[in-house]
């Protein structure tokens, strides 16, 4: 499917990007809170909290949310079947607050400010991240029916490697670049990435479905 579907094609970029950036993200804590902030290793594991905080606070949001805004939408265009194209809404939320959250954190913990500051900014990417992530499941569940196992897997699959692959080149790009401009390009990628995803699956999601085999 990751060969034929373009949905799923998308959707693997999207995911995969945010994926490693989280993955990136957990490379840097441990120079950030030691080195740049002083903390002792007691401290700093502290700090891990936040992403767990915007995790939580993330998915409750887009739990409570995104089925009230697909039967909204339902009863909008009476459409009594509903489409995959109505878990897409909640997404753009999830994909402003991942480049916002590393902006945050990137240039607060560059100007060594308060601890809370690069928290806050882990927290909300955090947030993001997994909203996105949710409406990205609902999305291909609701799209491929039978086959959405498949198409999970698939979109799993390039997420993991991306999660492999990105501490990799952590060290190097925040050590070249400082935490500010690092953090600067990483959201101007999510941006580029994210920001279109939501657009095209609500304009063109429909009649990709439509030429596919594999779309319930």
């Amino acid at each position: 499917m990751l060969a034929t579907q373009p949905i799923v094609q998308l959707l693997c970029l999207f995911t995969a990007y945010i994926y490693g950036i989280i993955y990136l993200v957990l490379a840097t804590y441990p120079a950030l809170w030691s080195a740049k902030y002083g903390q002792p290793v007691g401290t700093l594991s502290i700090n891990y909290v936040s992403l767990g905080v915007g995790f939580s606070l993330g998915a409750q949001f887009c739990a409570a949310l995104q089925d009230r805004v697909y039967v909204r939408l339902k009863r909008r265009g009476r459409d009594e079947a509903g489409r995959p194209e109505f878990r897409v809404p909640l997404m753009v939320p999830g994909a402003v607050l991942v480049p916002v959250g590393l902006l945050v954190y990137s240039w607060t913990a560059e100007a060594r400010t308060h601890w809370i500051g690069p928290n806050v900014g882990a927290a909300v990417f955090a947030a993001g991240s997994i909203v996105t992530f949710q409406c990205v499941n609902g999305y291909v569940v609701d799209a491929y029916t039978r086959y959405a196992a498949s198409a999970i897997g698939a979109i799993t699959v390039l997420r993991s490697l991306a999660g492999f692959g990105f501490p990799l080149f952590a060290p190097y790009l925040y050590e070249s670049l400082g935490y500010g401009r690092a953090g600067s390009v990483l959201a101007a990628c999510a941006v580029a990435v994210g920001w279109p995803s939501p657009v095209l699956l609500w304009m063109y999601g429909a009649r990709l479905r439509a030429r596919s085999k594999f779309s319930g």
